[in-house]
């Protein structure tokens, strides 16, 4: 089973009547359930059970996850904050709008927040806990910036904390996989850090009951982690309702790993090294200093390339004739919403735009193209898109883009009939009311021509994409890039179908044109370019597929930095090219 061999995987649960056809030895399967409320009951108390024993995750110094979080340390003490508690909350209230028990927690933390109780509020469960630890773990600035409040208020509060005299140990019980102790012993004298707060306990005993507690996978190891610390060492001693006699050091502070001892119950043996990793940020800002932070932030935030199957092809993005952004701001929430839509800050943009009342349709459907296109939320996009098509119907107004929208947003939910119905509609309400509009009339039919597509109907795809072609080329001045991807669309649909030939001589009708339009550099060239040996690649022309690669490699290797996802790809195909050339000339030699 593939799933289990995923990272972000931690369990799996299988809601299936006829469980007998399963098998049970995965480690990761936690169990296979014929009723729903079994299920629900064994998920709660998993999430349990993982919250006390394994929620951190931990980064090594010789990972770049490891810079990121010491960087936006760094980051946070040293730049003034932009977000506020109205800011949150109201974002907040946008993300668990389907969740009573926690909007109600919301409404709390709005009236009860206050900064000297912030370690509380940091492990309130499930909000804000959740929400901060995903933020982190996902290394999601937006989100981050949106409740960085909160960790300056906690900075704050740990400067704050009186200094200690004694030099003594405090302990965490844990579960980790074989693979992580692994690597916490391949990394004796370096540093790691966790993602989040990093609670432990002067009680030996209970860390040790916590570390040898039943877990919930057979593949999890008992840990038990021995923190020494002196007079330097920042942390903060709990105890309220939600923390009994905690002690909490800050969020991704660095430690360093003395040693690890490997037994039934194993030990790993840290100290604080805040300095350290402080040192680390200042040599890595040194070497970088003429590069923007974010562009710092993005670079260090790339995965690294894992090899997978080829996804099925991408279908060709398809937008509304009308632009998030084409009508100019009419009020302060609209100012403030443009701002934080050129600060890429989506969140924000969402709450100022619900701020404004009455709401209209456009402010709708601008709101559901930007949870569509940037938050993937297309149950949010779907409930704007129909209330501004209720709204637009009820005063007579023009739906056409509306039509358009609802269509995008069920074909990315893979609704690929309800998709069809919309796109017709709007097409026939456009060659009536605007039958002039021939730009408009081929952006339905090259959608109308995706979901055909998506459903596998090739024959039908082909003929509507094929009239979107004819009119563009009617439409003065005649935009070459669009019918360049046109031409390209209908190559990845015959090549999809099968049809190599056709989808070759597509491809090269489409890369003329990009060369006579675009820079040599392109990243759509480099796309077209990589579409074209693949498809060389399934006519076994090597030396075509080889040129082809080659070209994509050069371009990506002047746009893209290395070990990017696009940029990897491109590398080991054309790789893979050469050794088929090569062992095509052996067999040759060798047949002479």
């Amino acid at each position: 089973m593939t799933v289990q061999n995923i990272e972000n995987v931690e369990a799996i649960f299988i809601l299936d009547p006829n469980s007998q056809d399963i098998k049970s030895d995965i480690p990761k399967l936690i169990g296979v359930f014929t009723q729903q409320e079994e299920l629900f009951r064994s998920l709660k108390e998993t999430l349990d059970i993982f919250e006390q024993i394994q929620l951190e995750r931990f980064s090594f110094e010789n990972e770049t996850l490891f810079l990121w979080y010491q960087l936006w340390k760094e980051e946070l003490t040293n730049r003034k904050s932009s977000s506020n508690k109205t800011d949150f909350i109201e974002m907040a209230r946008l993300c668990y709008r389907d969740n009573g028990r926690i909007m109600e927690m919301i409404d709390e933390f709005e009236k009860s927040y206050r900064s000297s109780e912030i370690v509380h509020w940091c492990f309130r469960s499930p909000f804000p806990s959740h929400f901060l630890h995903h933020a982190i773990r996902s290394h999601n600035l937006e989100h981050l910036n949106m409740c960085r409040f909160m960790f300056i208020d906690a900075n704050r509060f740990f400067q704050q904390q009186p200094k200690h005299k004694s030099s003594e140990q405090f302990y965490r019980g844990m579960k980790l996989t074989k693979e992580l102790l692994d690597q916490f012993e391949s990394h004796v004298g370096q540093l790691v850090c966790t993602s989040g707060f990093f609670p432990c306990t002067k009680s030996r005993t209970n860390a040790l009951s916590l570390a040898s507690s039943p877990g919930y996978r057979s593949d999890l190891l008992s840990v038990l982690f021995k923190i020494d610390y002196d007079s330097t060492s920042i942390y903060s001693q709990v105890s309220n309702k939600m923390l009994s006699n905690v002690i909490v050091f800050n969020v991704s502070i660095p430690f360093r790993v003395i040693n690890v001892h490997r037994g039934q119950m194993s030990v790993i043996k840290m100290k604080p090294a805040i300095t350290d990793g402080k040192r680390i940020v200042q040599d890595y800002l040194e070497q970088h200093h003429d590069q923007p932070i974010q562009s710092i932030f993005d670079q260090l935030s790339v995965p690294p390339r894992v090899q997978t199957p080829s996804p099925p092809p991408l279908l060709q993005t398809i937008t509304s004739t009308t632009p998030i952004s084409t009508s100019s701001p009419v009020n302060d929430d609209e100012l403030e919403a443009q701002k934080h839509l050129e600060r890429g800050e989506i969140d924000l943009v969402l709450v100022a735009y619900r701020r404004i009342h009455p709401v209209s349709a456009r402010i709708l459907n601008i709101m559901g193209r930007l949870s569509a296109e940037k938050k993937k939320d297309y149950d949010y996009a779907l409930e704007c898109h129909t209330q501004a098509l209720k709204i637009q119907e009820q005063t007579g107004e023009d739906f056409c883009d509306t039509l358009t929208d609802l269509g995008n947003t069920h074909h990315r939910r893979g609704q690929y009939d309800l998709a069809l119905d919309y796109h017709r509609r709007a097409l026939v309400l456009r060659e009536s009311v605007h039958p002039s509009d021939v730009a408009a009339q081929a952006t339905c039919l090259l959608a109308i021509g995706n979901a055909h597509w998506a459903r596998r109907d090739f024959e039908q795809a082909i003929d509507a994409i094929q009239r979107a072609l004819t009119l563009q080329e009617t439409v003065q001045p005649v935009n070459e890039v669009n019918i360049g991807s046109t031409l390209a669309t209908l190559g990845s649909i015959y090549q999809d179908s099968g049809k190599h030939r056709q989808a070759l001589d597509m491809c090269k009708q489409a890369l003329a044109i990009f060369e006579r339009n675009l820079p040599a550099d392109s990243h759509v060239i480099a796309e077209l370019l990589e579409d074209m040996g693949a498809i060389q690649l399934d006519l076994r022309a090597l030396d075509d597929a080889k040129q082809s690669f080659e070209r994509v490699v050069d371009i990506y290797a002047k746009i893209l930095p290395q070990r990017h996802p696009d940029r990897v790809p491109a590398e080991v195909d054309l790789e893979r090219v050469v050794r088929l050339i090569q062992k095509k000339k052996n067999k040759l030699k060798k047949q002479t």
